[in-house]
């Protein structure tokens, strides 16, 4: 065995991501088919899979193809899907949604990412999508967290998981829980794919896993035919150990998010091995094709082009966002959009205590209501403060905190999170004046800010950044703590990509750049513009990848060649 390893790595290329032009042949039938199916999905996340089921109950032969063991960023997420309306698992809390409801929240959130027919409908079919995925077996409860948080904790499946619950928002829109997280222990995104895993083969899609996708294939009409992959051989140890090594790093991801060289080592490693070991494979799509194979803020050429000043941030999801599937819809003529999007989340709830404190920027004003979902609470940081921001405490809030990262109300990784902040990533001073002249901060305009602070909480008057009386306090008494929340600061940003290949509204198609559809391609996920694009709130992204992916998937399947424009575009 050790004679085998040796001889393997001193045959070790150097991997990247390579996205071949697409091979054009006259008609699909010249070419000698590895597989010949319907429908093929590249990309085994959350967005394949649902794609993968609707296209196996519309009657399509389905290939699902997935680069490493199939689950993608789903697999490893926190498993909240974001969903209203009334859905069977609100109703049972007692809590009163409505899709109108729910429409005039998320129009906040989503700008124009979508049309406002398409967000319509989105919420519309929320309370039906969460049933179709209980029907497939993914688990949720009606268990109702009373209190803020960017995350509950075990004795908690329901919660308020984006800005529902204070001004603006609430001036058109009554607020609602609606982030429905998989029940089940721990962080829930295995429980909430497996199920979908499950129902995919149990219908007899064809799983590959461990194939590479490469490069399309394209006649002379334009329509996408199938698509060129790498395998390793049936057996191989090479094949072998790329599964245990992507296994390691799935295992490992909390602890390689914060240590990137164990990220970098492993995926060096992963790509080496394909570089070396895979052989070609191909499969023909008589209908469709759909990718579904995520964002890319794991390729830093991608984030350095479109999105620079994001890439201090940590990225969230798997190796396997890479950018390889925006741009084999890239070489086929697919257009994109909001490539400079990116998701950063400064999260400092839980402990709720710090919500009660004051988020101040380098000119010692208050930036932003801090209450807001981590994602809207660093984009205020970045817009407002150009990336430099403090949270302020005082003895008193700093103690609280330190009784409210217990299990009760906190996961292990927000506890850890929290206890980063108390104890390393701050400034501690016996005084506000000494606090702001370490931070290098104005102290006469940090003392009036938290000056005025006090006087609307212990007023209780309305507060113009719209935080609630309720999340307020009075901060009286030194020490005084700095926790650091600057964007390129100690604690850094779980960052995910957003946009992607443009999609016709109604079917998932992938539009070029003249708003056609490209025939027999379909993208679904974050690897297309889609509810997510604009904004993120926790569950969205999943909550997105089932609607894009289950319409894409059923589109797919009856072989639509819609060749018009944007749905939004349409009468």
């Amino acid at each position: 065995m050790l004679t085998t390893v040796k001889s393997m790595w001193r045959k070790l290329g150097t991997g990247a991501v390579v996205v071949n032009t697409p091979e054009t042949v006259a008609t699909a039938k010249e070419l000698r088919w590895d597989m010949i199916v319907d429908v093929a999905v590249i990309g085994f996340g959350g967005a394949g899979a649902a794609a993968a089921i609707e296209a196996r109950d519309h009657g399509a032969e389905v290939a699902v193809i997935d680069r490493f063991n199939g689950g993608g960023s789903t697999r490893i997420s926190g498993g909240i899907y974001y969903a209203g309306g009334g859905t069977r698992i609100q109703q049972q809390a007692g809590v009163e949604d409505t899709p109108e409801n729910m429409f005039h929240y998320l129009r906040h959130e989503t700008a124009d990412a979508v049309s406002e027919e398409t967000l319509r409908k989105f919420c519309d079919d929320s309370p039906g999508n969460l049933y179709w995925l209980m029907q497939q077996g993914v688990p949720f409860n009606a268990s109702q967290c009373p209190f803020k948080t960017s995350y509950p904790s075990n004795r908690y499946y329901l919660y308020y998981s984006g800005n529902e619950s204070f001004t603006p928002y609430t001036n058109d829109a009554s607020p609602a829980a609606r982030g429905h997280r998989a029940h089940g222990p721990g962080v829930s995104g295995a429980t909430f794919f497996n199920p979908l895993e499950n129902a995919a083969r149990t219908r007899g899609a064809k799983i590959l896993t461990q194939h590479k996708a490469v490069g399309l294939v394209t006649d002379q009409a334009g329509r996408t035919v199938g698509v060129r992959l790498r395998r390793f051989a049936s057996g191989s140890f090479a094949g072998w150990l790329h599964r245990q090594l992507y296994s390691v790093l799935i295992f490992s991801r909390y602890g390689a998010m914060y240590l990137p060289a164990i990220t970098w080592l492993l995926r060096g490693a992963l790509e080496k091995l394909e570089a070396a070991y895979t052989q070609g494979f191909s499969v023909r799509a008589k209908r469709g094709i759909v990718i579904s194979t995520g964002g890319f803020f794991y390729n830093r050429d991608m984030v350095t082009r479109f999105a620079p000043e994001h890439l201090p941030g940590m990225p969230l999801g798997t190796i396997g966002d890479d950018g390889s599937g925006i741009l084999m819809g890239e070489s086929a003529g697919g257009a994109t959009a909001r490539m400079d999007n990116v998701s950063q989340w400064r999260f400092i709830n839980p402990p709720e205590s710090f919500v009660r404190g004051v988020l101040v920027g380098r000119d010692g004003q208050r930036i932003c209501n801090e209450m807001y979902y981590g994602a809207q609470l660093n984009e205020q940081i970045m817009t407002r403060a150009g990336g430099e921001a403090w949270l302020i405490l005082d003895k008193s809030l700093f103690g609280q905190a330190l009784r409210e990262i217990g299990p009760r109300r906190a996961m292990w990784f927000q506890t850890a999170s929290a206890l980063v902040y108390l104890f390393v990533a701050r400034e501690k001073a016996g005084s506000l004046a000494a606090l702001a002249n370490k931070l290098g901060i104005p102290a006469d305009t940090l003392g009036q800010t938290v000056s005025d602070y006090n006087r609307l909480s212990a007023e209780g008057a309305e507060d113009p950044l719209g935080k609630p009386a309720d999340h307020r306090a009075v901060l009286a008494k030194g020490p005084w703590y700095a926790l650091d929340c600057r964007v390129a600061g100690a604690v850094r940003n779980p960052s995910i990509t957003l946009g992607g290949l443009c999609v016709n509204e109604r079917t998932g198609a992938v539009l070029d750049k003249n708003g056609n559809a490209i025939a027999g391609l379909y993208a679904a996920g974050r690897a297309a513009e889609g509810v997510a694009s604009h904004s993120y709130v926790s569950g969205l992204s999943i909550a997105d990848c089932i609607f894009a992916g289950r319409r894409a998937g059923r589109h797919a399947a009856g072989g639509d060649q819609f060749q018009g424009g944007r749905h939004r575009d349409e009468k």
